[in-house]
């Protein structure tokens, strides 16, 4: 039953959120981000030190760099507690 709920609150959202008003600058207004499995990861190959922008630091306009993204959303952000944020609160 659980996974009938969930699949059809995910259709229900995906397409009724283009009335959705969203006030962040992220640029990623996909819905789903608040109801999917998401799980932080290392970006780039390891050994390398590469960095991706917060996305909700920067909606907050903060600059601040990240080793970490969501690669389902493909997004950077912090560990903690952007991480949390981007993927609990719409607008942020």
């Amino acid at each position: 039953m659980t996974k009938f709920h969930l699949k059809l609150i995910r259709e229900i959202v995906e397409k009724y959120h283009k009335g959705i008003n969203y006030n962040h600058r992220a640029g990623n207004n996909n819905p789903s981000r608040l109801i999917e499995r998401h799980f932080p990861s290392v970006y780039g190959p390891a050994g390398k030190n590469r960095v991706r922008r917060c996305v909700v630091c920067t909606a907050n306009d903060k600059r601040r760099e990240s080793r970490y993204e969501c690669k389902s959303c493909n997004v950077g952000l912090c560990v903690d507690p952007c991480f949390k944020i981007h993927h609990t609160e719409l607008n942020y």
